[in-house]
């Protein structure tokens, strides 16, 4: 155990404040332990005759791997008359403490009661210092409170500084984004144009209307196209990909239909004038293939894409193939089981996990003609 004192005036004058610090360093670990009775070191507690204790305070603890240090900081001040031009000793002070020692057992065992006498000082009174003093300016009254104190400012200026350089960065990054997009060329536009519900609608509606052309008027490469077209765009949600979007004017179309182009579906969307919306989709059964692949086998997902499989692949077959007789019963099995996997899709895009796992917004492009 080692003890020290420390004054903010190496000399003083009668009824003038100072302020005197005593800190002192005990060992702490885990083999031993030096318990100190502190009790007499409170500001309120302690007397330093001939000094008058006017206050104090206990600083926070400090400790390293082999020892604590402990501080107490008080307020004097000298009432005296016989006192001027002396040095003034500060009173004999004694701690008691005891050594408690670990044992292998965890058990602590207690020394026997020992003292510790408080090294001498003296305060010079008037304007002279002690002749016992190191030197002859005054040391500085910083306490380990002070060093809290700084510290916590340092920490927080840091924090402070970090938090404005991510800022900082952040308003760079969108500067940044800001003239890449000034220079790059212009790209097709990303709005959303209708909504996924309403064209996965359209699209089971187009099927039914080709059910009844069929019914009318039996099987023909158009009708299959218009079919094709409804299963892709249907399939692209099933995937999870982009469908493409555009905005057409007035369409001259022949049959007073919803369709346009093969591969298209019209989407009308809007009240009282509503928007025409071509849609398109660019799925090909090899796709559907790879991703069912990915599936479990068994669920429903996989029975889903299976469908839409082999749909895609009759009415790609009805729609390029070189042959000029179509297969009427593979086709209006295909049609079936892609209604069927159209309204599985549609409420998969309704459900509420979906409403949290938003695909990003479709790109709008120009109408696609599809080749072979």
């Amino acid at each position: 155990m080692q003890c020290w004192w420390r004054t903010s005036a190496g000399a003083i004058r009668v009824g003038e404040p100072f302020s005197l610090v005593l800190t002192c360093a005990v060992v702490e670990n885990d083999a031993a332990k030096v318990v100190v009775d502190q009790s007499k070191l409170e500001p309120s507690v302690i007397q330093l005759a001939p000094f008058e204790v006017t206050g104090g305070s206990h600083g926070a603890d400090l400790r390293t791997d082999e020892r604590r240090f402990f501080q107490y900081e008080y307020r004097l001040r000298l009432i005296a008359e016989n006192l001027f031009g002396r040095d003034v000793p500060l009173p004999e002070t004694k701690l008691s403490y005891h050594v408690q020692s670990q044992t292998s057992q965890r058990s602590a065992i207690q020394g026997r009661d020992q003292s510790y006498v408080l090294p001498s000082q003296s305060i010079r009174v008037m304007s002279m210092v002690p002749t016992d003093a190191s030197d002859i300016r005054d040391t500085t009254t910083e306490t380990f409170a002070d060093v809290d104190e700084r510290s916590f400012r340092a920490n927080l200026l840091i924090v402070i500084g970090g938090v404005l350089f991510a800022l900082a960065g952040l308003m760079a990054l969108l500067a940044i984004v800001r003239l890449v997009n000034r220079f790059r060329k212009p790209a097709a536009a990303t709005d959303r144009l209708v909504s996924d519900s309403t064209i996965l609608s359209a699209a089971s509606r187009e099927l039914n209307a080709v059910k009844r052309a069929r019914e009318d008027g039996g099987w023909t490469p158009e009708l299959a196209g218009r079919a094709l077209g409804a299963l892709r765009v249907a399939a692209a949600y099933a995937l999870g990909q982009n469908v493409g979007q555009s905005t057409v004017g007035s369409l001259q179309l022949t049959d007073g239909s919803h369709h346009a182009q093969a591969g298209n579906i019209i989407v009308q969307t809007g009240w009282p004038k509503g928007k025409r919306i071509a849609v398109s989709g660019s799925i090909t059964p090899q796709a559907v293939a790879r991703e069912r692949a990915r599936a479990d086998a068994g669920g429903r997902r996989a029975a889903m894409l299976e469908s839409l499989e082999q749909a895609l692949t009759c009415f790609t077959a009805a729609q390029y193939g070189r042959g000029t007789d179509l297969d009427a019963a593979a086709l209006d099995e295909s049609l079936a089981a892609g209604s069927r996997a159209v309204r599985r899709v549609k409420l998969e895009q309704l459900s509420l996990m979906k409403r949290f796992t938003r695909r990003r917004v479709a790109t709008e492009v120009e109408n696609r003609a599809w080749s072979r």
